[in-house]
């Protein structure tokens, strides 16, 4: 009764506790999401029974201090249009009609990409002036046996919000990324043991007089194996070719091993429900395809607007689904029926790059690349990995073939079939799901490995700042600053050197052609004046022609396109909000309201002279915003209150104060430039705080991200290893050794003594122990019984004078002056010549004949008066 009191207050107290909501160790402030999910189920529905491919769903909801009236449609483009779908027995039956992208209605170059399921948009929403937004089902971080009365469904964040706590607790590159120098030498030796592919024919290039156009390839050596990872590799030259053809679409198949499978299974309430089991099957489908469809259209995003340009031009690359195996855990329960074929990616522990080596042996040659995505905690905090391409010499990445390769497995060569167009990432990360920004970076990052780019190496290709670093970057970044999502030089001239590789024939093609902007789609895009909709159906304006024009607009305007602007127009309603239904500019004097205000902006209206709504006044820098636990910078809620004081934010860390109090560590925290990091409490009554300053949210990160706050306010240490590696490395760590060594060259007399004593200790423990250790020989006595020696201690060590070890050399004599090789004088007539009886038919007194008993020898005279040396001597006569 008192612990559910306990828990009830700490419920009740906690939402006052911070300064932001916190949703997880990576994400540090969200919000709730509760719009009518059933009329976006409804427009979800009809959008699915219509003939047109472009029918228009609208979800609309406020979040941020932002109005989001997100218009959608089918996503035709992320998957192939023979797309085929496989699980364990075969072939399946889907539906991808819950995949859409869109856009933001008023946001000029806006964009939007996601899913529908059940009435409930998740995926990402991008605004030029106002960065990403992801809106995620609530269930990810709110189950429903522990939240059974939520009220909302969805949750949504900016993704300034989205850290990595877990950086400094990685080993190896601390992005995630698996490879490393060991991961290096394993992958460059199967590299290299290809087997030789079939000539290419070349294309006869023109040359230049210029040298810059040279191609780098001929002054460094290929076959080197870290050659790749050089400076010379890493320069960016101009090119001099263009393509010839269009084949800029890259092939995926993508495979969910059953660790994600039962992950995402098991966050459905009815998961355990009999009778619903084939409902949440399905659901769970439609998730696992929703999942890839985000992370692919996330990284065309990224590649598409990327120009690859080396010798010749590469520009829209493109991925396409092809095809998806989802494997359940049906092959991995195979207690009660028998299975056909166990799944290998049913074994829990397996690190990366056996992981990646299982993935590997497949047969993928029909797809430009192949990954697995699964939800294993591996260890290092590694998010992925995948075999990295090279313009020439070695094997491996993008559009690689199936073919032998040869290593050495226990000294002995060993050749295996292996498809090294493979990567894997997960979506775990120390026992944290990982959020979306993060694994799609991840899968951007292992992609950019298989197109033939190493982690970015020169000063000039990691350049940090406030631009921050780059996506192939080896160390972990923010993924807030512009350069994260981007591809550095570096990357751009390596890349570009493959892409050149295969153009030029000197690597397989596996490319295929894609269509570019969609005319149609209600977007505007690249090249189009106007995108009103595919046909006249569609298109509810007079301002701009729809993809499909009338037999009516061809005869009054012969030279028509689709989304062009009409004869005598200046605008379009699709060009933006401030375009009316005349095709005229919303003149000022109208007052026209495009954009609401929010906490940091105010409203924005009409100026009479573009389409677009112009950008809205941002409210003043330090205004209080997200219920006061904030300030507005740049009109964006995303400041400190600590800029209130003219103090930046900081964190109280053990470093600097060794003794602070783990309470201490979860408090808020200012400083004044380089001064001391001081907690709000300090100073509370000066700025109007109440006592005790503000204090973080249980789960915050504290202690500069080496540890979170727990629901005490108390700051834990973040124990990603374990007690063994612990004090594996406390007592063999580098330090450690080292103080020992110069301890013993101070101290050496105090080494040596001690070495003399435990040399005794050794002596005397031998010798004490050694009468009570048994023994198969007959000659020696019967081991002593430690309780004995307990007792009577004289005893032990008196038999230890006269009795320890082998039998008195012959004719010496014991205590009673008779000689102790003399047997009994029943036996005085026995052979010294051979061994005695016995001897033949084993070891010990186990097979010695029953009229012979060495254990049966009188004690000496000495000790007539000690019965309990006669104990054995009895004890085998009575036997006999």
């Amino acid at each position: 009764m008192f612990s559910d009191c306990v828990s009830l207050f700490l419920l009740l107290i906690l939402p006052f506790t911070g300064i932001a909501e916190r949703l997880n160790e990576y994400i540090s402030h969200y919000e709730t999401l509760n719009y009518n999910t059933k009329e976006v189920h409804q427009a979800h529905a009809r959008a699915r029974r219509s003939i047109s491919e472009d029918s228009l769903v609208q979800v609309s909801f406020n979040a941020h201090g932002h109005e989001f009236r997100l218009r959608m449609k089918r996503d035709l483009d992320v998957f192939h249009d023979r797309l085929e779908v496989h699980g364990p027995e075969g072939l399946l039956d889907v539906d991808t009609s819950h995949i859409y992208e869109g856009y933001v209605l008023g946001v000029p170059k806006s964009s939007a990409f996601g899913s529908i399921i059940d009435g409930v948009f998740e995926g990402k929403i991008i605004m030029p002036k106002k960065g990403a937004f992801y809106v995620e089902k609530a269930h990810h971080y709110f189950p429903h046996a522990v939240y059974p009365n939520k009220t909302f469904h969805s949750v949504i964040y900016h993704e300034d919000h989205v850290e990595d706590p877990y950086a400094r607790n990685r080993t190896g590159h601390s992005s995630g990324c698996g490879i490393n120098d060991d991961t290096i030498q394993w992958m460059n030796k199967i590299q290299y043991s290809g087997e030789e592919d079939q000539p290419i024919t070349p294309v006869v290039q023109q040359t230049s007089n210029n040298n810059d156009n040279k191609p780098l390839h001929n002054e460094i050596n290929i076959e080197d194996a870290f050659n790749k990872y050089s400076k010379e590799q890493n320069v960016r030259h101009k090119r001099f070719a263009r393509r010839e053809d269009n084949r800029n679409t890259c092939s995926l198949y993508i495979q969910t091993d059953p660790l994600i499978w039962k992950h995402i299974r098991e966050s459905f309430p009815e998961h355990l429900d009999p009778k619903k089991q084939t409902e949440v099957n399905e659901k769970t489908r439609e998730e696992i395809l929703s999942l890839i469809a985000h992370h692919v259209t996330a990284v065309n995003y990224i590649y598409r607007d990327t120009k690859f340009d080396g010798r010749n031009i590469h520009r829209n690359i493109k991925f396409e689904v092809q095809r998806i195996k989802i494997d359940d855990d049906s092959s991995c329960n195979c207690y009660n029926k028998v299975c056909s074929e166990k799944n290998q990616f049913c074994m829990e522990n397996i690190d990366v790059s056996n992981f990646l080596n299982i993935h590997s042996l497949g047969n993928h040659e029909d797809f430009c690349l192949a990954y697995v995505f699964t939800y294993r905690d591996f260890t290092g905090g590694t998010l992925g990995l995948a075999w990295v391409a090279s313009a020439s010499g070695a094997s491996g990445g993008i559009c690689e073939k199936y073919k032998t390769y040869t290593e050495t497995v226990g000294g002995m060569y060993q050749s295996t079939k292996r498809s090294l167009n493979t990567g894997i990432i997960t979506f775990v990360n120390y026992n944290s799901r990982v959020p979306p920004k993060v694994s799609q970076l991840t899968l951007a990052h292992e992609i950019g490995h298989n197109f033939g780019s190493p982690h970015d190496y020169p000063p000039e290709c990691r350049p940090g700042g406030p631009n921050g670093n780059y996506i192939m970057f080896a160390s972990a970044t923010s993924g807030d600053r512009p350069n994260n999502s981007k591809f550095s030089t570096c990357s751009v001239g390596n890349i570009s050197n493959v892409l050149d590789a295969i153009v030029e024939k000197k690597k397989r093609n596996c490319f295929t052609t894609s269509a570019g902007a969609f005319c149609g789609n209600k977007i505007v895009e690249a090249g189009e004046e106007c995108d009103c909709g595919y046909d006249d159906k569609e298109c509810k304006e007079q301002c701009c022609y729809p993809r499909v024009i009338s037999h009516r607009d061809r005869d009054w305007n012969r030279s028509a396109t689709g989304c062009t602007r009409r004869n005598a127009t200046e605008c379009s309603p699709s060009q933006g909000p401030c375009c009316n239904s005349e095709c005229h500019f919303i003149p000022t004097y109208q007052q026209e309201v495009c954009k609401m205000e929010s906490d940091c902006s105010r409203s924005s209206k009409c100026n009479g002279s573009s389409a677009e709504c112009p950008a809205p006044v941002p409210r003043d820098d330090k205004t209080r915003c997200n219920n006061g636990t904030q300030l507005c910078l740049k009109g964006e809620c995303s400041g400190s209150i600590c800029l209130e004081w003219n103090l930046e934010a900081c964190s109280l860390t053990t470093q600097d104060h060794p003794n602070i109090d783990k309470r201490k560590l979860c408090e808020l925290a200012c400083q004044n430039g380089t001064d001391v990091c001081r907690s709000t409490s300090e100073f509370s009554d000066k700025v109007g705080l109440p006592p005790g300053g503000i204090s973080l949210r249980p789960g915050s990160p504290c202690d500069n991200f080496q540890g979170y706050c727990d629901v005490f306010l108390k700051c834990r240490a973040v124990d990603a290893d374990g007690p063994l590696v612990r004090l594996m490395n406390l007592l063999l760590n580098k330090d450690t050794l080292i103080t020992v060594a110069q301890w013993i060259t101070e101290y050496w007399w105090a080494v040596l003594l001690m070495g003399i004593a435990f040399i005794i200790f050794m002596g005397l423990f031998i010798k004490c122990c050694a009468v009570h250790t048994p023994s198969s020989n007959p000659k020696m006595k019967k081991a002593q019984r430690i309780g004995d020696t307990l007792r009577r201690p004289m005893n032990t060590l008196r038999r230890m004078r006269y009795h320890h070890g082998a039998p008195h050399p012959a004719g010496a004599s014991g205590p009673s002056g008779r000689s102790r090789r003399e047997p009994p004088s029943s036996r005085s007539s026995t052979s010294q010549g051979g061994p005695r009886p016995g001897y033949g038919e084993g070891r010990g007194h186990y097979h010695a004949p029953k009229e012979y008993s060495p254990l049966a020898t009188a004690p000496p005279a000495s000790n007539y008066n000690r019965p309990e040396l006669y104990a054995g001597a009895y004890e085998m006569r009575n036997k006999v």
